[in-house]
């Protein structure tokens, strides 16, 4: 279980996040809503532990991840980042085994059977053909997938995903999205932060709306994805519209094209 108590952080004395609380279970899906700068990045890297709290403590089964070795905070959490390129151009295949890393010893290299594991979570995720291509050379919803698999190599029970579908066309968001589901079903637990309100309430279980650093409304999707707190999460009239799943349209947008 992953539960934050009392999570606090500023930059520069400028308060970012301000007592945050919350806890996840395995087999949960979670997404972070809000406008930018409410604190979701700020959020998921203190998670991460790439940075210390001002206040507060995030616990993984009871262990405060900042006293974590690094090498063993990377076994219980997996992180995919947004928009990525390497310096060096590997293949695939190559960025998608350094995933095993943290369960290497020090100077170990990876086995013959990383690389099988490796071309068998590509094939689930239908991307096996990417396998020999340079990293860099393939599209943004490509790189996207190529490092689910790297994280899914990492075997944490735990994935962070800063908005993955940021560039996406239509395919791929909801490919993406589809993929988390699954991982979810496997008894993961899956954090990610997200723009479209949509995506959020046709996925997740939770969701957590953040306002200038604070909880504004956290709980199940069907809850807190209310008219009155997206409205207030991102400074705007937000209406409602009942189709096969629940929309969220900016009004403005509304009348401007009817």
């Amino acid at each position: 279980m992953l539960k934050i108590e009392n999570l606090s952080f500023s930059y520069n004395k400028s308060t970012i996040l301000k007592e945050i609380n919350f806890h996840a279970k395995n087999g949960e899906l979670i997404t972070l809503l809000g406008a930018n700068g409410s604190g979701k990045t700020t959020f998921l890297k203190c998670m991460q532990g790439l940075l210390s709290p001002e206040a507060g403590k995030i616990l993984i089964d009871g262990e405060n991840i900042i006293q974590l070795e690094k090498k063993d905070r990377a076994q219980k959490i997996a992180v995919v980042p947004q928009e990525h390129k390497n310096i060096f151009a590997h293949k695939v295949i190559d960025m998608v085994v350094m995933g095993v890393n943290p369960w290497l010893s020090f100077n170990e290299q990876p086995k013959k059977e990383h690389y099988l594991r490796a071309e068998e979570i590509l094939d689930e995720l239908n991307i096996y053909s990417l396998k020999d291509k340079n990293f860099n050379r393939i599209s943004g919803g490509e790189r996207q997938l190529v490092l689910i698999a790297r994280a899914l190599m990492q075997k944490s029970n735990i994935l962070l995903l800063d908005e993955p579908n940021s560039h996406l066309d239509f395919k791929n968001m909801h490919h993406i999205m589809d993929i988390m589901q699954q991982l979810k079903f496997n008894n993961k637990t899956i954090i990610t932060a997200l723009h479209d309100p949509n995506l959020a309430y046709r996925y997740s279980d939770k969701i957590i709306i953040l306002k200038e650093g604070r909880i504004l409304a956290r709980g199940a999707a069907e809850k807190v994805m209310t008219e009155e707190n997206l409205s207030e999460a991102y400074n705007m009239k937000i209406s409602t519209a009942k189709t096969a799943f629940l929309s969220f349209f900016p009004t403005s947008k509304l009348k401007k094209d009817a």
